[in-house]
C-alpha cells in the first residue's frame, strides 16, 4: 500500500487580531469613617463593596477602620508596588485632630521627624490650621471641657502603618480623628464621603508615569539605613565598626574573644599550660 501523502492547504488561515492595548483603570473615593478598606464581605463592618461595586479592582495602600479620607482604586500593580513603599516621593497631605493643644517645640519635634521605639520618620511639614468644613463623623469625637482640641495640617512623604497616629502621640497629643485629603495631585475637593470618581487626564498620566517608575525617578529616593538608625537610637554601632582591637601579633586577623568582650584571658597565648599531677602516667 503506498504511503499516504499529507494534503497541503492551499488557503492561508484567517489573520488573528492583535491584541489591543489594555486600559487600566483608576478611581478615587472618599472612604468614610467605619468602612474597611478591603473588598469583599465581612459581617461586622461595611467594605469597599458597598461604595465601589466595580469588579476587579483593589485599594491602594492600607487604611484603617477609623481613618477616613482619599483611598486610590484601581486595577494597575504597578501603581501599587510604587506607592506601597515605605518611602515615597509623592507627598501625602493628612488632616488630623488632636487632644490638646501642641505647642511650638511640639511642632518642632514633628517637622523632624521624632524617633519610635522601631524607626526613625523622615522630616515633613506641618502647620496648625483652623477647623476645617468637614462632615461629621459618624460617631462622634470624645469631648473634654478642660482639655482642647487642635487641627494639624501634615504633608509626608512616606507611609506606614499607623504613620500618623503614631507620631502625634510621640510628642504627647493622640489623633482623635484622621483624614487624607491629598495624594500627589489628587485630592478630594468638590466630593462627599462615600462618593466615588474617576482620575481627570492629568491625574490618570500622574498615576501611569508613576506605575512605569523610571529608573531617574527610583534613584531620587531617599534611602534609609534602617539598621544603623536603630543601631544608633540604642546607642550601638554595627560589629564590624567595632572591630578596633585587633591583635598585632596575627597581623590584623580576629580580635581576641576575650578583650573583645571584655573579660580578662587566663594565660598568654604562648604560654604552656602547668602540667595536671593527676593526669601524670596516663
Amino acid at each position: 500500500m503506498p504511503p499516504r501523502v499529507p494534503r497541503l492547504r492551499t488557503t492561508p488561515l484567517p489573520a488573528l487580531p492583535l491584541p489591543g492595548p489594555v486600559r487600566l483603570r483608576y478611581y478615587v473615593l472618599w472612604k468614610p469613617f467605619g468602612v474597611l478598606a478591603r473588598f469583599g464581605s465581612d459581617a461586622l463592618r461595611p467594605t469597599l463593596d458597598c461604595h465601589a461595586p466595580l469588579p476587579g479592582l483593589f485599594p491602594v495602600g492600607r487604611m484603617d477602620a477609623d481613618t477616613e479620607g482619599l483611598l486610590l482604586l484601581t486595577d494597575d500593580p504597578g501603581l501599587c508596588r510604587s506607592l506601597a513603599r515605605s518611602s515615597s516621593l509623592e507627598p501625602r497631605l493628612w488632616l488630623a485632630q488632636v487632644d490638646g493643644a501642641p505647642t511650638p517645640e511640639a511642632l518642632e519635634s514633628l517637622r523632624h521627624g521624632p524617633s519610635l521605639s522601631t524607626r526613625s520618620a523622615l522630616p515633613l511639614e506641618v502647620r496648625a490650621i483652623p477647623e476645617p468644613d468637614l462632615p461629621s463623623r459618624p460617631v462622634s469625637i470624645r469631648h473634654r471641657l478642660k482639655t482642647p482640641t487642635r487641627w494639624l495640617e501634615l504633608r509626608v512623604f512616606e507611609g506606614w502603618s499607623r504613620h500618623v497616629r503614631r507620631l502625634t502621640a510621640a510628642v504627647g497629643h493622640p489623633t482623635l480623628r484622621l483624614l487624607q485629603w491629598g495624594l500627589g495631585p489628587v485630592d478630594l475637593a468638590g466630593m462627599a464621603p462615600g462618593q466615588l470618581r474617576e482620575l481627570t487626564p492629568d491625574e490618570t498620566h500622574w498615576a501611569e508615569q508613576l506605575a512605569s517608575e523610571a529608573p531617574e525617578r527610583r534613584a531620587a529616593r531617599p534611602g534609609r539605613d534602617w539598621t544603623g538608625e536603630r543601631l544608633a537610637r540604642q546607642g550601638r554601632v554595627l560589629y564590624r565598626d567595632e572591630r578596633t582591637d585587633r591583635n598585632p601579633a596575627s597581623g590584623g586577623g580576629k580580635p581576641d574573644q576575650g578583650a573583645r568582650r571584655g573579660q580578662v584571658t587566663g594565660r598568654k597565648r604562648n604560654t604552656p599550660a602547668v602540667p595536671n599531677p593527676r593526669k601524670k602516667g596516663r
